[in-house]
C-alpha cells in the first residue's frame, strides 16, 4: 500500500476537490448540501486511511489517533488540508531527524560496568553513583541496568543502597532479583557481623567493650538504612542503634562520630529537641561543622 498510496491519495484530492466544486455551483437545497457533505465526509475518511501508510511507525501504529488527526484537518479545510498534509506534514514527519546531543548525555555509555567495581573509587565515587542512578532510570536495555547494579558494588552502602532500592520497581524481572539479591547480600553480611560481635561482646578490656558496642551500633544503624524491613522491625533496630551507641558513650563521652549517630537516630524517631542536642555535643567533640548543619536545618524546618 506505501508505494501505491501516493497516487491514491492524489486520485483523492481530485475527487474531494471536484465535490467541494460541484457543492459551491449547486443550488442552495439542503437536500443536495447533505449530499455532498456525505460526500465530501467519504473522501476525507478515505484520504486519511490512505495517508496513514505514509506516516513513520510510530505514528502509523497509532491508527485511530492519526486517522482522527487527518480526517479533522481535512474534513474542516477541504481540499487545502489535503494539499498541506501531502506538502507539509508527511515530509516534515519522514524527515531524518539527527539528534545532535549524543546518547551518553542522558544515560552513562556502560559496555564494561561490572569490571568497574575492582577500580578504584578516589574521587569519582560521588560521579558514579550519579552516573549509575541515570543509567537505572534512562537506560532502555535491562542488561545495562542489570550491569550498572552489580557496579553499585564499587559504592558505599549510602550511595548503593538508594539505587538498589529503586530498581526494585524496575519493570523487568531480572532487575527487581537481582536488585533484591545485592540488597540481601549486604543484609546477611551485616547480620553476621552483628552476631560475631554480640558473641565477643563482654570479652576483654573496656577498650574492646567500647569498640565492640560502637560497632554494633553502626551495625544496626546501616541495617535499618538499608530499608529492607519496616514498621515494627525498623524501629527496634533503631532502637538497638541507640541502646549500643550509648552504651559506647559510657565508656567515651568525647566520641562525636557516636553523638552525630545518635542525633541522627533521634531525628528519625522525630526526637527533635534531643537530637538538636546530640548534635550540638558532636560539634563540640570535634565534628565538622558543615556535616551537622544539614541535620540542625531540617530539624529547624520541622520544627
Amino acid at each position: 500500500m506505501t508505494t501505491s498510496a501516493w497516487p491514491f491519495c492524489a486520485l483523492v484530492l481530485v475527487f474531494d476537490a471536484v465535490i467541494v466544486m460541484l457543492m459551491a455551483q449547486a443550488p442552495p437545497f439542503f437536500g443536495d448540501f447533505l449530499i455532498f457533505l456525505i460526500g465530501h465526509a467519504t473522501q476525507c475518511l478515505i484520504f486519511s486511511l490512505a495517508l496513514r501508510e505514509l506516516l513513520p511507525e510510530p505514528q502509523r501504529n497509532q491508527a485511530f489517533l492519526s486517522c482522527l488527526f487527518v480526517f479533522t484537518i481535512v474534513f474542516f479545510i477541504p481540499v487545502l488540508g489535503m494539499i498541506g498534509c501531502l506538502a507539509c506534514l508527511v515530509p516534515a514527519l519522514n524527515w531524518p531527524c539527527v539528534n545532535t546531543r549524543s546518547a551518553g548525555w542522558m544515560h552513562p555509555q556502560v559496555p564494561n560496568l561490572p569490571s568497574l567495581p575492582v577500580q578504584s573509587r578516589g574521587l569519582g565515587g560521588v560521579s558514579r553513583a550519579g552516573e549509575l542512578a541515570d543509567t537505572l532510570q534512562r537506560e532502555a536495555d535491562p542488561e545495562k541496568r542489570c550491569a550498572a547494579l552489580i557496579t553499585t558494588l564499587s559504592l558505599k552502602d549510602q550511595d548503593a543502597v538508594p539505587r538498589l532500592r529503586r530498581a526494585l520497581s524496575d519493570p523487568e524481572d531480572e532487575v527487581r532479583l537481582l536488585a533484591y539479591s545485592l540488597l540481601n547480600r549486604k543484609e546477611k553480611t551485616i547480620e553476621k557481623r552483628i552476631g560475631e560481635r554480640k558473641a565477643q561482646l563482654g570479652i576483654g578490656a573496656q577498650d574492646q567493650v567500647f569498640l565492640q558496642r560502637k560497632g554494633l551500633a553502626y551495625d544496626y544503624w546501616e541495617l535499618a538504612h538499608l530499608g529492607a524491613s519496616g514498621g515494627r522491625t525498623l524501629q527496634l533496630l533503631y532502637a538497638y542503634a541507640h541502646e549500643h551507641a550509648q552504651a559506647a558513650l559510657d565508656h567515651c563521652p568525647q566520641d562525636g562520630g557516636l553523638q552525630l549517630l545518635i542525633g541522627r537516630i533521634l531525628l528519625v524517631e522525630m526526637q527533635l529537641d534531643a537530637a538538636s542536642v546530640a548534635f550540638k555535643k558532636a560539634r563540640q567533640a570535634g565534628i565538622d561543622s558543615r556535616q551537622i548543619e544539614p541535620f540542625l536545618a531540617e530539624i529547624a524546618f520541622l520544627q
